[in-house]
């Protein structure tokens, strides 16, 4: 995929900052083919491509934007297809169809092929991944996103909530390599 930048007289304007990265790599990983072959159950022969419509949440995700429905703005640019390398961006009903579809069918395995093609990228791309020493022990950095749930008007046994308070659920994942140490 090659992009070029031409200055014109008329201004464009995209919010689609740093998709021309994502899609570059991306486009180092196998994570579209390998979607395609899964089977995901009443999806036997999709209008939309497994790949395709992951490639698009992947895009969405990379914008800071998970609501599915955010989706359609990019439905008609071409801009967010070529720099993602996406035939046909998918609706939002299709895309949460999917998506849930995908998560129901135990062989699609998706979420492993994420964390394996996750953990390929890293080392195909041979982006460094190092340590900080604390101590007698040497850790990896590990950046978390956390997810807040407004638990107000529950009652746990020996906890109470009063209606300002929330919680943070964190969950953390191996991605397929260890400490520096016990890399090969």
């Amino acid at each position: 995929m090659r992009i070029q930048s031409t200055q014109s007289k008329e201004i464009l304007l995209t919010t689609h900052a740093g998709l021309a990265t994502v899609g570059a790599l991306l486009s180092h990983t196998r994570l579209p083919q390998r979607l395609n072959r899964s089977t995901v159950k009443g999806m036997e022969n999709p209008i939309h491509s497994h790949g395709d419509v992951m490639t698009s949440y992947l895009g969405l995700l990379c914008q800071g934007k998970s609501d599915f429905d955010h989706i359609e703005p990019f439905r008609k640019e071409s801009v967010f297809q070529t720099c993602l390398g996406v035939r046909k961006v998918p609706s939002s009903p299709t895309l949460s169809q999917r998506l849930d579809a995908a998560a129901q069918t135990m062989n699609a395995n998706w979420n492993e092929i994420l964390l394996q093609e996750s953990a390929d990228l890293i080392r195909n791309v041979k982006a460094p991944v190092t340590g900080l020493t604390a101590g007698e022990h040497t850790m990896i950095p590990l950046d978390i996103d956390v997810s807040p749930f407004d638990n107000s008007g529950t009652k746990k046994e020996g906890v109470s909530f009063k209606s300002s308070r929330s919680i943070c659920a964190t969950h953390p994942r191996k991605v397929g390599y260890g400490s520096p140490k016990t890399r090969a």
